[in-house]
């Protein structure tokens, strides 16, 4: 009851389904226009909201956006240890920033105030600041010590009239990155064998033994989920 008063409090101009998910949870599942336009007003204080029109553009191929659709299932982690559920939202590379569509031309966009973090189809998303750059990244793997993240950047390719080429219309290319986030700062990570090993801060027997659990379940240290279940044995999570 104390949540849905204060999601009453900041979305006093909206009108949502909405029900207690526990002691700590609220779901906002009527995600219409003008649910989504009122929030914009009533959370821009906690949660730096805004909403904004999206003019129709010369024709391109790909997407600025993560997901290949808007049907993807969010939670929203606030600060205050609220939890806030969608069901459209994205993320704009471009953009950097998680945003629901509202409409057929416009969107919902939140920033990170008072947000601790995004799950998206079970991935978490987080926002650091480093090198005088605010950016979203991934949560590939976390501990005490250090995190490994992903982050993404849009590339775009420019069509040519040339037929040679067979590149007619303009192309958005989505491409990520792997970091390093630890006391020095967030810094390019390459996924590699040797790179992997040194994170792990394994003795040479304790290599061994990692080489040889990579090698008995045919893992690679290039493919990021492999690496996930490297880490998680070597550092004994699971």
């Amino acid at each position: 009851m104390k949540n849905l008063l204060l999601l009453s409090s900041l979305l006093s101009c909206m009108s949502l389904i909405g029900q207690s998910l526990d002691n700590n949870n609220v779901s906002v599942t009527n995600n219409t226009s003008n649910t989504m336009l009122s929030a914009s007003n009533g959370m821009q204080s906690s949660y730096g909201s805004s909403a904004y029109f999206v003019n129709p553009s010369r024709a391109v191929d790909g997407t600025v956006y993560l997901f290949e659709d808007w049907s993807n299932s969010g939670i929203i982690y606030a600060t205050t240890n609220e939890k806030y559920s969608l069901k459209n939202i994205n993320l704009n590379i471009e953009r950097n920033s998680f945003e629901s569509k509202v409409g057929q031309d416009s969107l919902f966009s939140f920033n990170f105030n008072n947000i601790d973090k995004f799950v998206v189809n079970g991935r978490t998303f987080k926002n650091y600041y480093w090198d005088d750059d605010n950016r979203v990244y991934e949560i590939i793997y976390e501990n005490e010590n250090w995190s490994l993240i992903k982050g993404f950047k849009i590339v775009e390719v420019s069509g040519s009239a040339n037929p040679m080429l067979n590149r007619t219309r303009d192309r958005i290319i989505r491409k990520a990155f792997y970091y390093l986030k630890d006391d020095s700062g967030i810094n390019t990570f390459i996924m590699k064998k040797n790179k992997i090993l040194k994170l792990l801060n394994k003795k040479e027997t304790g290599s061994e033994e990692v080489l040889r659990y990579v090698k008995s379940n045919k893992l690679s240290f290039k493919r990021e989920e492999d690496v996930v279940k490297i880490l998680d044995y070597s550092l004994g999570q699971k």
